[in-house]
């Protein structure tokens, strides 16, 4: 989170009334009252501008950890990240680190090599959030694993550690998915 103090002060000095740091006895403290609302003002507008425009840029494609990638311990299986916006609280306001989804296959009847497209009752999912640019935190338990197992991205792929390393396929694994991964049908 950036914090640009001169512009704030720019734009405080620019929207005060001409008198806010003349010193009148009587109404001082007021004159101060209304200089320091307007630079807290501004400064909140400074600051959530930029919360606003981080979470945009960090959710979506944007993401480094959004992919497919190649887990060496389910060689062919799918794992595909997605890195979603927080969803909204009551007041309004979104937590500011982003949703992590991952959704996997790890083959037929416990085999840990994929030979065969699952279906999508064969998926599992589990998530977890960003906890910066390159780190996330992602929650296993539904799996039998960890639920806050650390998720580092490094070069090129997601390091966890026990070492395993999940690296990223640029064109994608679409051969790993369902056949049918339409979200609506029509009959």
């Amino acid at each position: 989170m950036k914090i640009c103090l001169i512009p704030a002060v720019a734009l405080l000095t620019a929207c005060a009334p001409s008198n806010a740091l003349v010193s009148n006895q009587g109404s001082s403290s007021v004159q101060r009252r209304q200089f320091f609302g307007i630079l807290g003002g501004a400064a909140a507008i400074v600051v959530g501008a930029d919360e606003a425009n981080a979470a945009a840029a960090t959710t979506g494609a944007a993401n480094v950890f959004t992919g497919d990638y190649d887990d060496p311990n389910h060689p062919g299986c799918l794992r595909q990240v997605k890195v979603v916006g927080a969803p909204m609280r009551a007041d309004g306001s979104r937590p500011p680190y982003a949703i992590v989804e991952v959704t996997g296959y790890d083959g037929k009847d416990g085999e840990t090599t994929c030979t065969d497209r699952p279906t999508r009752s064969d998926l599992w999912k589990v998530q977890g959030k960003t906890m910066g640019k390159t780190q996330a935190v992602i929650d296993f338990s539904a799996k039998g694993g960890p639920a806050n197992l650390s998720a580092k991205y490094e070069g090129d792929g997601i390091v966890f550690p026990d070492g395993n390393k999940w690296v990223k396929v640029p064109q994608g694994t679409n051969s790993r998915r369902p056949k049918d991964m339409s979200t609506l049908k029509s009959d």
